[in-house]
């Protein structure tokens, strides 16, 4: 069971810090950006509108009977960190773990809790 922990959470660890090193890739100047490059670019930087306090809440609210079925706080927060992050990708801004709190502190509070305890966290924080 140890090892089955170690793995998963050096499994986070690799995909946190690869998603890391490519947000902080330069983009290539001579390649001509295509439509998806461009509007993801530009998401990214700073116009896009923040992902609203309801929308985060009913995204996690649908992770919940998957994060049941898990069965383990490190598999269940391996989950969480890998299909939170790349939902909010999707959307265009993601932001810290402290702003995931606020907003599901306020909006949510009874799923904001749920999930914590299944994924063995006290904060968005840790992600």
């Amino acid at each position: 069971m140890r090892t089955v922990r170690t793995l998963v959470s050096t499994l986070c660890l690799v995909l946190t810090l690869s998603a890391c090193a490519d947000a902080a890739a330069p983009p290539d100047a001579a390649a001509p950006p295509d439509a998806a490059s461009s509007a993801a670019g530009s998401a990214a930087a700073g116009d896009s509108t923040p992902v609203s306090a309801k929308e985060v809440c009913a995204y996690l609210e649908g992770q919940l009977p998957t994060l049941r079925g898990i069965g383990s706080e490190t598999g269940a927060m391996a989950n969480l960190t890998v299909n939170l992050y790349s939902w909010y990708e999707k959307q265009g801004a993601v932001p810290s773990g402290r702003q995931i709190d606020d907003q599901t502190g306020q909006e949510c509070p009874t799923v904001r809790t749920e999930l914590l305890d299944l994924a063995g966290m006290e904060s968005f924080d840790r992600l």
